[in-house]
């Protein structure tokens, strides 16, 4: 699971310090394999996403918190860095810069006992869904343009607060058509269609699934 609550219940990245830039809109609740800019076309770029998760990502206790009934919860955030916008002519738009997806040590835990294959590769779900909505708006960010710095920047916190709440409902979706990952076809349903999502640079949409 991911910490903080959403309307699924203990289901979204929490968030990380603004930018002194832009303002934060971060996700409550990613081109393909990353969002590095093409050749010949600088601009925001994604760290952070993807990578796979380990074991060594979370913090081990002993015992569920009190009120918990998962064994584990990854806390993400979203780092927007410095804004460089650039003027071409009579438009602006976003330059060089780093979006970094985090992870926050603090607020991801394990029950040390139920480390299985199966809830990590969980957990790595919620990470994915995160870091998809993430590149797509960092592919996003490369286009807009606007006349004048603040409206640049107007955009800018307008798609990412439509990408915020994308994540948040797919997360939604994924955490109750997987039953927490209990339900492991459905489980490997939103693998597959992650992993698509990831190789054709498409927008993640939940998969058709099982009926509950």
């Amino acid at each position: 699971m991911c910490e903080n609550p959403s309307p699924a219940q203990s289901n979204r990245p929490a968030p990380a310090a603004p930018s002194q830039d832009v303002a934060h809109a971060g996700f409550r609740a990613a081109q393909p394999q990353g969002a590095a800019a093409a050749p010949g076309q600088p601009g925001p770029t994604l760290t952070g996403w993807p990578r796979q998760l380990a074991w060594s990502d979370f913090r081990d206790i002993q015992s569920r918190p009190r009120g918990e009934s998962e064994d584990a919860r990854i806390s993400m955030g979203f780092r927007p860095g410095r804004v460089r916008v650039v003027e071409e002519e009579s438009e602006h738009r976003l330059g060089e810069m780093e979006f970094a997806m985090v992870l926050n040590p603090a607020g991801s835990w394990v029950v040390a006992t139920s480390k299985t294959a199966e809830l990590l590769a969980h957990e790595q779900g919620h990470f994915d869904i995160v870091g998809l909505c993430y590149r797509d708006l960092t592919v996003e960010a490369r286009t807009i343009r606007g006349s004048s710095r603040n409206r640049l920047l107007l955009e800018m916190r307008r798609i990412m607060r439509e990408h915020d709440q994308r994540a948040e409902s797919l997360t939604r979706e994924y955490e109750t058509q997987t039953e927490h990952g209990r339900n492991q076809a459905n489980q490997q349903a939103w693998q597959r269609q992650m992993a698509t999502s990831r190789q054709s640079g498409l927008p993640l949409t939940a998969p058709p699934v099982a009926a509950e």
